[in-house]
């Protein structure tokens, strides 16, 4: 994951580095997705990250929208003259790895050149916005292709822990390379299976290490704010959930270290809905 200053001027660097190991983009046969998922049943034992289902399959399209232009401020780069806009497919390549496909509504001008791709937990379909920070992570438009069919082709760059459910990244947004401005964006909807059919966290109460408070929103327990000392293992008993499933409700948890912790004072998520 990249924060979004960091992620503006790192995806032109890392993309270089992807083309070799990525450029391998046609699909596969899509495997009959089982009524279990790929990965269902966790090790207690395992590292957290690896407790979490994998819910893709190669060559299944898990995610679909529209890349259009939305209300900007005037932006004075070139490149915002003619954003790129059109349909857009998210599809799982044969490693296992995601990636964005575009359907351009003008192919004579689908260059990406002077453009960023981010894949983002930002909502622009007005649904709540999840409590953890916002992941960002770099479509790499410097390895993209063109398939025969005329879509452009382009890997994201996902780490390994976020690989298997990326369903918590929301939308696409388009901006001028190294300029934070959206001027287009795509709300993602997902068609993957959920990691936890009829997931539901029950408050049971305060106990050691779990002392935060809890926050309900339309009848809905939403949120849980940590209080000092408390621990990831107790918090996820609390609410009668296991580690793996408090972190798939917070996968930024995951962004910045293989073992995740909470945080006194920074909200964690309770709702699926809001994931």
């Amino acid at each position: 994951m990249m924060d979004r200053g960091m992620g503006r001027v790192a995806a032109a660097v890392v993309a270089a580095c992807v083309v070799g190991m990525m450029s391998g983009c046609a699909l596969v046969a899509p495997a009959a997705r089982s009524s279990a998922t790929p990965r269902a049943t966790a090790n207690a034992s395992e590292p957290i990250a690896q407790q979490i289902p994998n819910l893709l399959i190669p060559g299944e399209t898990i995610g679909s929208g529209r890349l259009s232009v939305i209300d900007h401020e005037p932006i004075g780069d070139p490149a915002a003259e003619h954003p790129v806009t059109g349909d857009v497919r998210i599809v799982v390549r044969p490693d296992r790895g995601i990636e964005v496909r575009i359907r351009p509504d003008d192919p004579a001008r689908a260059s990406l050149a002077g453009i960023d791709l981010m894949l983002t937990g930002k909502r622009h379909d007005g649904l709540p916005e999840n409590i953890q920070d916002e992941a960002y992570f770099p479509v790499t438009s410097g390895a993209q292709s063109v398939d025969p069919d005329g879509e452009l082709v382009l890997p994201v760059l996902l780490d390994q822990a976020s690989l298997g459910d990326p369903s918590f990244l929301h939308s696409i947004e388009e901006s001028p390379d190294g300029d934070g401005r959206v001027m287009a964006a795509a709300s993602i909807t997902w068609t993957l299976p959920s990691a936890y059919p009829g997931l539901k966290p029950v408050d049971h109460g305060v106990v050691s290490y779990a002392h935060g408070r809890t926050v309900v929103e339309s009848g809905t327990l939403a949120y849980y704010i940590p209080n000092p000392y408390d621990t990831l293992y107790q918090v996820s008993r609390r609410f009668g959930l296991t580690e793996a499933q408090l972190v798939w409700l917070n996968p930024e948890l995951l962004m910045d270290s293989p073992d995740p912790e909470l945080k006194s004072g920074i909200g964690v998520n309770l709702d699926p809905a809001r994931r």
